[in-house]
């Protein structure tokens, strides 16, 4: 994930001089933290054989 508060996340989780350059979520969400999966465009209509 980008787009976040690089200087507060140093602050809070890191005792040195680095910088962090992006944040990686571990684990599962819970049954009831996301949406419905939306609708996909199928093999054909994505894929064209030359």
């Amino acid at each position: 994930m980008t787009g976040f508060d690089a200087e507060g996340v140093r602050k809070e989780f890191l005792e040195d001089d680095h910088t962090p350059l992006m944040i990686v979520n571990i684990g599962r969400p819970a049954a009831d933290a996301s949406h419905p999966r939306g609708p996909r465009l199928s093999y054909d209509d994505v894929v064209t054989t030359v």
